[in-house]
């Protein structure tokens, strides 16, 4: 057991055919009041794909439960990592100090691009607190994972579109939630909420009955009292006071605040990555395997373990310069420069067709995808696990409406949707009977692809 909530537990599991370690949410539909609202923030997690979301791999039903099959994070809520900071500072004689500039500065730097990444594909959290972020592991310098997308929502960004919804945390809600019209920027107040308490270990807008908690949090004014402030720099508070701007058309958006001076100066840096020298060849080879494969590994990608996968997410992460957990071209391009890694003529080219969703930009799974060894999508079980996530119905053939299920998200049309299952079809339906056995799927896996470099 690793927790329990009005409707169900979270409980640790082991995958049978990998051996890894998964966090089973167990909920009881019986008693949940919003079934529709479950569904709908299932799915939201399961469009979402950046280093700092806690990834959600599989979901299973039966008659009176939902089991969503998730990643594990072994270090605890930054809610408790908190207090055990405050906690220590205290021992020490150190008055109001939660993290040390760099620590809080470096959360922030993760738990924004989490945020950009969220907003740039039109999604808002809407309850972000100390409470929805679990560290990965028990060490220190753990990454953040977001979790609980129970009061997320899609939104269409433009012109005056708001959400009137009220809904979050009153220690942490932004103003223009209580008056019931407001955008994505909700969250960016809530950050700036969160980066106050990592500093000071207590938020800014306090009492002792939510009533006085949500006044204080419609006026909007805040201070940094001594001495608990005394030895925060100038940057920090400044950065703050322009997350915590009442007007929402000033309020910096999360993109804006991960340029700031003091995230440049303050995050800890991260171990220079160097990229393989081989590298560009190898993202070469993946753009020239059959679509379905390329498909079948960005699945597989998803399902490997942190641990399987550190190497590639370091260099992903040491691409990724404005942290907003996707790759532009001129990213990658720019970080072969750094790292004198040769590139042919055509490489800008072969980077835009790694793109395998159409987003214009590549994802942290596709990146992990197209980096993938030989050695790793060839296991039985990588193989068998792709296979199931195709097979929706489980009777051992993928059939062209299975495949459309897949790719319904890719298409911008019915008619281009129906190219991309023939042609998938036509690379791996060996005996023309209309669908994909294990055996041709696992043979298109064995014969076909990048060689292992």
């Amino acid at each position: 057991m690793l927790g329990e909530g009005s409707y169900g537990q979270v409980v640790k599991g082991q995958d049978k055919i990998s051996g890894n370690i998964r966090a089973i949410k167990s909920i009881d539909t019986t008693k949940n009041p919003d079934v529709k609202r479950l569904e709908e923030e299932v799915a939201i997690q399961q469009m979402l794909d950046h280093p700092h979301i806690v990834k959600l791999f599989e979901v299973f039903r039966d008659a009176k439960r939902m089991y969503l099959v998730m990643e594990i994070c072994s270090g605890g809520e930054l809610f408790d990592r908190i207090v055990e900071e405050a906690e220590k500072h205290a021992d020490g004689g150190e008055d109001g100090v939660a993290f040390t500039e760099n620590g809080a500065a470096t959360y922030m730097s993760q738990i924004l691009g989490a945020m950009c990444y969220l907003h740039a594909h039109h999604f808002v959290h809407r309850d972000i607190k100390p409470e929805n972020f679990l560290l990965a592991s028990r060490e220190s310098d753990a990454a953040i994972k977001v979790i609980d997308f129970g009061l997320a929502k899609k939104f269409v960004k433009g012109e005056g579109a708001v959400m009137k919804t009220k809904a979050g945390t009153p220690y942490y809600v932004a103003p223009q939630v209580l008056a019931g019209s407001y955008d994505e920027k909700c969250d960016i107040w809530s950050c700036g909420v969160i980066a106050y308490v990592l500093l000071c270990g207590y938020p800014p807008f306090y009492g002792d009955r939510d009533e006085q908690i949500l006044k204080m949090v419609k006026k909007g004014e805040f201070d940094f009292p001594s001495p608990d402030w005394d030895h925060t720099s100038k940057e920090g508070k400044d950065m703050i006071k322009k997350m915590l701007t009442k007007d929402p058309a000033l309020r910096p958006s999360a993109a804006d605040c991960l340029e700031d001076a003091w995230l440049k100066n303050k995050v800890v840096a991260a171990k220079p990555m160097a990229v393989p020298k081989d590298f560009s060849q190898k993202l070469k080879n993946f753009v020239g395997i059959p679509k379905l494969k390329k498909v079948a590994l960005t699945v597989m990608a998803g399902q490997l373990s942190e641990k399987e996968i550190e190497e590639m997410k370091d260099v992903f992460q040491s691409l990724d310069i404005n942290k907003d957990g996707t790759l532009s071209i001129d990213e990658i391009l720019d970080g072969f420069k750094r790292g004198n890694v040769s590139m042919p003529d055509d490489f800008r080219d072969s980077l835009t067709k790694i793109d395998t969703d159409g987003s214009g930009n590549i994802d942290y799974t596709e990146f992990i995808a197209a980096t993938l060894t030989q050695k790793q999508y060839t296991r039985k079980e990588a193989v068998w696990a792709a296979f199931r996530v195709f097979d929706k119905d489980g009777d051992g053939q993928i059939t062209k409406a299975e495949l459309a299920s897949i790719l319904k998200d890719e298409a911008v049309s019915t008619k281009i949707l129906a190219e991309m299952v023939e042609q998938m079809m036509k690379e791996c339906d060996l005996d023309g009977d209309g669908s994909i056995s294990w055996e041709e799927f696992n043979k298109m896996m064995e014969t076909t692809g990048p060689v292992s470099l």
